[in-house]
């Protein structure tokens, strides 16, 4: 029998390790899960905020123009098209007329982690009934979510990147993480429309010119924007962890993300399938446990206990690779080995 050789010192921690230390490290600061705690029981007690007459303000609009395309068309669309469009839109608007707008506070690329809660019953929902308004909440529940889960995500990162967390420093930190993920949305709308829009224009001048070309061409436009968009949230995985752990602005922090996910390729895709599957496989117990007033307490408490080991272990699994990048391409952030 041959002695088991020890892993090297500086040898990164496995998949089931990382996500076993994301759990210690959040042990540590376990006062953090009251975030997530508070805001499911805020969406939970609080009535729900609605806007029924926008989204049929827009279901009419919406109406108008097919009736006016179909005049314009005469008789060279298909009655069934015009149909199906119809049901769609006010299938559409009957579904966001009863969307719960407040749940936006936790639908963001740096959100808290929420088990989604539906507002009881017995409580009527405050309705909006001005486009404007609608705008306005949706615009106003982003940035104070990013701004929360900012606040969120760096206690655990300071924890994990320092080992103990400096509420003063942070207090400082948390504007430049808020700010560093809000403009990274902003580039990213602006690169998106950037490249959108020019290859749609090209698509509509190609389909009026050669039809069947155009076609050809609309479908390998859909199947590469498919494949950019896998590809893209998979190599900005790690951008939010990079701009709390590195402390880099939304450039520097979507480039970190990207060597990390490009030098530990198939670890990385191991690693999100895995953090998926426990997300996915716990929210099928939140949900079953939901239909009392005790199992959605018991969900709210144990959902921000997981997701919160959950996202340590993604901070640490961006700490432990980041620092191992080759220096002579640039270690990005101030994350040292």
């Amino acid at each position: 029998m041959q002695p088991v050789k020890p892993a090297p010192a500086n040898a990164v921690p496995g998949i089931i390790e990382t996500l076993s230390g994301g759990f210690e490290y959040v042990n540590r600061v376990l006062w953090v899960v009251a975030i997530p705690i508070i805001t499911d029981l805020f969406l939970w007690l609080v009535p729900k905020l609605t806007a029924p007459a926008v989204f049929d303000q827009i279901r009419l609009w919406y109406a108008q123009m097919i009736q006016t395309y179909a005049s314009m068309a005469g008789g060279d669309v298909d009655p069934s098209t015009l149909d199906q469009a119809r049901q769609m839109v006010t299938t559409f608007a009957t579904q966001a007329g009863h969307f719960n707008l407040l749940t936006l506070l936790v639908v963001n690329i740096a959100s808290v982690p929420s088990i989604l809660p539906p507002p009881r019953e017995s409580i009527l929902p405050f309705q909006i009934s001005t486009i404007g308004a609608l705008v306005g909440v949706v615009v106003a529940t982003q940035i104070l979510g990013i701004l929360l889960g900012c606040l969120y995500l760096g206690v655990i990162g300071q924890q994990v990147r320092d080992g103990k967390v400096v509420l003063t420093k942070l207090s400082r930190r948390v504007w430049f993480y808020w700010l560093s993920v809000v403009g990274f949305i902003f580039l990213a709308i602006g690169l998106s429309l950037a490249i959108s829009i020019p290859i749609g224009l090209a698509v509509v001048v190609i389909q009026l010119v050669a039809p069947g070309a155009g076609v050809a061409l609309l479908f390998v436009v859909q199947a590469i924007a498919q494949v950019a968009s896998i590809l893209f949230l998979l190599y900005l995985f790690f951008l939010v962890d990079a701009i709390i752990v590195s402390e880099v602005g939304p450039i520097r922090a979507a480039v970190s993300s990207a060597r990390v996910v490009a030098n530990n390729f198939w670890s990385t895709v191991g690693f999100i399938v895995l953090v998926y599957v426990i997300s996915l496989g716990m929210q099928q117990v939140w949900m079953a446990l939901s239909g009392t007033t005790a199992g959605t307490l018991i969900a709210i408490v144990g959902n921000a206990y997981i997701s919160s080991g959950l996202a340590a272990a993604s901070l640490l699994y961006y700490k432990t690779r980041v620092s191992r990048l080759p220096a002579g391409s640039g270690v990005l952030g101030r994350v040292s080995a």
